[in-house]
């Protein structure tokens, strides 16, 4: 299959396939060649990559992906293992998201309560407690 087919499939453009091939994520050497030169892929290429898109949406950062699928001994514990940095680091961010959610609501509130007579911005008493 040509790799404007491949876009298609997998929700990609082809320079995103030639990215991926050219940082490592697709063993080039197993993607073959037609005769006037054009990229043929097989089922296996669209599922490998179909897989780098999906570790992509979990926010696995490419150089994690390439360790994933290229090197021989990556078990699925490996990939457990990078889900539960993501994960982690995505309830960190949540609890910051958080915070400055109450933040702002304590701020929106103690203007709403204290704006000067004026309407200034200046002279507002902005509080975050």
């Amino acid at each position: 299959m040509k790799i404007g087919e491949v876009a298609k499939i997998v929700g990609l453009n082809a320079s995103a396939i030639r990215f991926y091939e050219r940082h490592g994520l697709l063993k080039s050497t197993r993607v073959s060649r037609s005769i006037n030169g054009y990229r043929v892929y097989s089922p296996t290429d669209i599922e490998e990559i179909k897989l780098i898109v999906k570790f992509k949406e979990f926010g696995l950062e490419l150089k994690e992906i390439k360790s994933l699928l290229c090197e021989d001994s990556k078990s699925c514990d490996d990939l457990i293992t990078s889900l539960d940095a993501q994960l982690l680091k995505h309830r960190k961010l949540e609890q910051l998201i958080q915070e400055r959610i109450k933040l702002l609501l304590a701020a929106k509130e103690s203007c709403k309560a204290q704006c000067p007579p004026e309407n200034d911005v200046k002279k507002c008493k902005v509080s975050d407690k």
